[in-house]
């Protein structure tokens, strides 16, 4: 709550997509909804009169560490993998991967599922497979954002933070698998933010909620907008990735 809240993430129809270790995904409604596939629960907002539909998190920058850490040179930076995978096209040529490592938090909540690449060739390489792996967890976002829109919620825009949102490369993968704008604070570590925001509004230095929020978070100037013909691209894709998955574990 408190990372949403340092997003800037308080207007209703706007998401926050923590990428850390996991990624959690939240929106803010104005009322309490429910979703009928239960992916995505209901809880409060830090601020009141607000609430949150949220999926707990999917193991994302996981994923890329444990690939980083056991099939790269020790000290390669994320920066190198990501720059590798930007040469890849989308769809990474076939491969797909399930970001299951830990059991699955999406597309359904199943402890039992379990990662995997899928459609691999002896003409892929190690930057195909990072380019699967980012394009793992923008499915698995784009599979929470229609379990908001199933509770009835209008989502207009994905503001990401968190170690994740530092790669320009998954912001804009994410932008063209949702066809949903994607904004990153100057500091993505939002957490802090969020902490001192509910001080402040706490000790009564100030008492507009909303002021107070836009005072403290700045973004990046430029937003990540989704490509048509991407988005278009990607909608095939991402039907080859619930194939996959349904095939595996449904």
């Amino acid at each position: 709550m408190a990372a949403t809240l340092g997003a800037g993430v308080h207007a209703a129809g706007e998401v926050c997509d923590i990428t850390g270790t996991a990624e959690p995904v939240c929106a803010v409604t104005a009322e309490p909804l429910a979703d009928p596939a239960r992916l995505v629960e209901c809880h409060p907002h830090a601020l009141a009169e607000r609430w949150l539909l949220e999926n707990p998190g999917f193991v994302s920058g996981g994923n890329l560490r444990w690939w980083r850490d056991h099939f790269f040179p020790a000290g390669t930076e994320y920066d190198a993998l990501t720059a590798a995978a930007a040469a890849v096209p989308a769809g990474a040529e076939g491969v797909v991967f399930l970001p299951c490592m830990q059991g699955a938090m999406a597309p359904e909540w199943n402890e039992h599922a379990r990662g995997a690449f899928l459609g691999l060739t002896l003409a892929h390489s190690r930057a195909h497979l990072t380019r699967a792996m980012l394009e793992g967890s923008a499915f698995a976002l784009r599979d929470v954002i229609t379990g908001i829109r199933g509770a009835g919620l209008a989502v207009r825009r994905i503001t990401a933070v968190g170690g994740g949102a530092r790669s320009s490369l998954w912001r804009q993968i994410k932008a063209d698998v949702t066809g949903l704008p994607v904004r990153v604070p100057r500091d993505v570590e939002t957490t802090a933010t969020g902490a001192a925001i509910l001080a402040v509004l706490a000790t009564g230095l100030d008492t507009d909620a909303s002021a107070t929020v836009d005072r403290f978070v700045d973004y990046e100037p430029a937003e990540h907008e989704p490509d048509p013909a991407q988005t278009t691209l990607y909608d095939t894709f991402y039907r080859a990735y619930r194939e996959y998955y349904d095939s595996l574990y449904r």
